[in-house]
């Protein structure tokens, strides 16, 4: 009983011991690969003929929280004082603030 518990032990580790050494040799080349991959893609960078400027766009214009004549674009329905730029809650009450058309007549 000794022996076959001695030679499933061995025969045990004979298959576990290699199979950590594999990982590591897979993962190795991995870093190798990345290592490789980086200086093809710094090369063409360096050439200004073909490189290409991202594109460019301007930031959305945020609409002030009041126009001229001091009238906020989102008020609380129940009549608090104040309002806010965009769609939130009252600072007051906490009502879902309603959108104020008043805001856009000029």
């Amino acid at each position: 009983m000794k022996n076959i518990l001695s030679i499933l032990s061995l025969f045990a580790l004979i298959l576990v011991l290699p199979s950590c050494k594999e990982q590591s040799k897979t993962e190795a080349p991995a870093e190798t690969t990345e290592a490789t991959a980086a200086p093809p893609a710094a090369a063409p960078a360096a050439d200004p003929a073909l490189t290409v400027p991202p594109p460019t766009t301007a930031p959305p214009t945020a609409e002030p929280a009041q126009n001229a004549k001091g009238v906020w674009h989102y008020t609380c329905p129940k009549g608090c004082p104040g309002g806010a730029g965009a769609q939130g809650k009252c600072a007051k009450c906490g009502s879902d603030l309603a959108h104020n058309a008043g805001y856009h007549q000029q």
